[in-house]
């Protein structure tokens, strides 16, 4: 089992880890030479997977904990502008420094009135910076009437839009396994923001129509204000902020266009084209592998081949180096597919090897359809019979595991058909349109048709 020391210091980068070993026996920090000698020690590879340790090591490795999670602590604190705000200007009114907490007062109130970021942080900082100001100048005067309105307002308009922010990505997570949740005091808080025009400020109502958009899908109204008022001031927000937006909205659409709202599809691709032109799908630093693959059929589903094309292209260098061959020949065999190259396909498909089973599944059923679609019936034989050994073997989740199976069990009924028997070809095509769990539905009715 690894020890709190080597596991603390799994989170930490080489420049990090570096920091602290240079800073270990700084008055910061507390650390002796000793704790820089075992430190140092411990980071080598043998030594740190070592299974027993001294009395005397385990109080050094737990002395270290502790400096470590102050470095983290400081080193945080110093990257946190909001953070560092606020403490200066409580130690400034703390020690009665008119002059330095009326310049940093000032500098600070200049910089939150010239910013375009105005997230719901933003309003409690200016909340918290003007109740800084507040006690400062009662300090100076008891008597003093100063003016609280803003103070009142923004405090307000921060709480509700930390209260939805919470409940946004609650809401998004628990709709996936109808989970009932209690929101408090929602109710109430929803009358309040509506009485007080509070959907003006877009803190507010940006996560107030998400709210909505997860809670009443079926009122499109909702989404349509959200992607106004996204549109009109994405630049109000911080990075983070604005990925989760275009990740709520394409969510949604998601949604609509899987319920056979097709005009869907192009809304989402357009969310997609913003997304990635401004890096807000990346997770780490790489676009997975699974959104440049659903992009890419999303485009060729909606008959828009030059922007399969484009994105396949123009993005394959944000994936990780170990998916790039696997996942541009995929999409390209896609593209090809679609446009009825099936010789290029294949040629492409055989190169084809992913490390998780969904992927490989999407690419097993490209290579079914083209089968099918070219009458290499031997071919699709095996296939089907080696598709079926897969789902058995592999430990794969189960709604996946029951869409495959129903594409193998219907593509073998497909098989069987005789061209002739239109009361069997009817029973097939009510089979498949009810069956709720199934990959490539359309594809199959599409072969009846």
């Amino acid at each position: 089992m690894k020890t709190k020391l080597q596991c603390i210091l799994e989170t930490l980068s080489a420049k990090e880890m570096g920091e602290i070993s240079d800073n270990i026996t700084s008055p910061f920090l507390g650390g002796k030479q000793k704790h820089k000698q075992f430190l140092d020690k411990f980071l080598s590879a043998d030594y740190k997977l070592a299974l027993n340790f001294s009395v005397k090591d385990r109080l050094l490795m737990s002395e270290l904990v502790k400096m470590i999670e102050k470095y983290i602590f400081i080193k945080s604190a110093m990257e946190d502008n909001t953070y560092k705000h606020k403490l200066l200007l409580s130690h400034f009114r703390k020690v009665e420094s008119q002059k330095l907490f009326s310049e940093y007062f000032k500098s600070i109130e200049q910089q939150l009135n010239g910013t375009d970021c105005k997230n719901a942080d933003y309003y409690q900082l200016y909340s918290d910076i003007l109740f800084e100001k507040w006690q400062f100048d009662q300090l100076q005067n008891r008597f003093d009437n100063a003016d609280v309105d803003d103070m009142f307002k923004f405090k307000d308009i921060a709480m509700i839009g930390h209260k939805l922010l919470q409940m946004t990505t609650i809401a998004s997570q628990t709709s996936l396994i109808s989970k009932e949740i209690d929101y408090g005091v929602f109710t109430e808080l929803e009358r309040y923001i509506i009485e007080n025009q509070y959907l003006e400020i877009p803190s507010i109502a940006l996560y107030y129509y998400v709210y909505k958009m997860i809670t009443e899908p079926a009122e499109i109204s909702w989404f349509d204000q959200f992607a106004k008022s996204l549109e009109d001031h994405k630049d109000a927000f911080p990075f983070e902020e604005v990925k989760s937006f275009y990740l709520f909205a394409i969510n949604y659409c998601i949604r609509k266009y899987n319920n056979g709202l097709q005009e869907f599809g192009f809304i989402i691709l357009d969310y997609y084209n913003i997304a990635l032109s401004k890096n807000l799908l990346l997770q780490n630093g790489n676009l997975s592998k699974n959104t440049y693959r659903n992009i890419n059929t999303l485009a060729i589903r909606l008959g828009r081949f030059e922007d399969a094309l484009k994105i396949s292209n123009d993005y394959i260098d944000l994936l990780r180096d170990d998916d790039k061959k696997s996942a541009y020949n995929f999409n390209m065999a896609n593209i090809h597919y679609a446009t009825k190259q099936y010789d290029e396909a294949l040629e492409l498909l055989q190169q084809v090897e992913f490390d998780d089973h969904l992927s490989n599944l999407f690419a097993k059923s490209v290579l079914l359809k083209i089968y099918f679609e070219t009458n290499s019936y031997r071919s699709l034989d095996s296939h089907l019979d080696a598709m079926q050994v897969y789902l058995t073997r592999k430990k794969i989740i189960g709604y996946h595991k029951i869409n495959y199976s129903n594409l193998i069990k219907f593509t073998k009924r497909l098989l069987a058909l005789s061209p002739y028997d239109k009361t069997a070809k009817e029973k097939l095509k009510d089979d498949i349109a009810s069956e709720k769990q199934i990959a490539d539905k359309k594809w199959l009715l599409s072969q009846l048709d």
